[in-house]
């Protein structure tokens, strides 16, 4: 009986201290969103302008829930940024615009909070960014092939930054989760060992 108090005081002790996992659009105002980080290429050693862009990338997870772009818009007028989720043959899965308004003028990540879509793990897919004439829009990228799954509309040596955040099973959320717990509490097991005392 001891053993099994122990046993259930240590799993409510584990998921009260478990985070939550999300995001936050620091823009817009804070919001909760779902999913976990899939794929990402996050270092950034410029940011161009551009009016018609796009990055490819290999999902792991099976449904995307949202998309982050470290971009900035040049000037408060400019036409809505479209960004276009495509399969490898080019075809929109699904689309989302925002205003210039709602993007910083300083190269910041900014999410936009698509509609969900299926994705098959392993095949490519396309972040795509464009806009009408008329708009100043920079997304930032770097040199050197840092996400060797994709290319880019620049080249094989160029990747924009960006995450994708996806559905993942439950089972490797919570393994990932436990696996931050112990790495932020080194000494759970020898507190597990007490309350496992007979």
């Amino acid at each position: 009986m001891k053993k099994i108090i122990g046993i259930l005081a240590c799993m409510l002790l584990i998921s009260t201290a478990l985070p939550v996992v999300g995001i936050t659009n620091n823009k817009q105002q804070p919001e909760l969103m779902q999913g976990v980080l899939d794929q990402a290429q996050e270092r950034s050693d410029e940011c161009k302008w551009f009016q018609d862009a796009w990055q490819e990338f290999v999902p792991v997870g099976k449904k995307l829930f949202h998309v982050e772009v470290r971009i900035k818009q040049g000037y408060e007028s400019s036409p809505d940024l479209f960004m276009y989720i495509e399969d490898s043959s080019g075809s929109p899965l699904t689309f989302m615009s925002m205003k210039a308004t709602d993007i910083p003028d300083v190269c910041e990540w900014v999410v936009f909070d698509i509609d969900d879509i299926e994705l098959v793990p392993g095949d490519t897919y396309k972040i795509h960014l464009k806009y009408d004439l008329g708009g100043e829009y920079a997304w930032c990228g770097a040199n050197g092939d840092l996400y060797p799954a994709g290319t880019s509309d620049i080249g094989a040596q160029w990747d924009w930054c960006f995450r994708t955040y996806v559905d993942r099973s439950k089972s490797v959320n919570i393994y990932s989760l436990f696996l931050k717990f112990l790495e932020n509490h080194p000494n759970f097991f020898p507190i597990l060992r007490q309350f496992l005392v007979i």
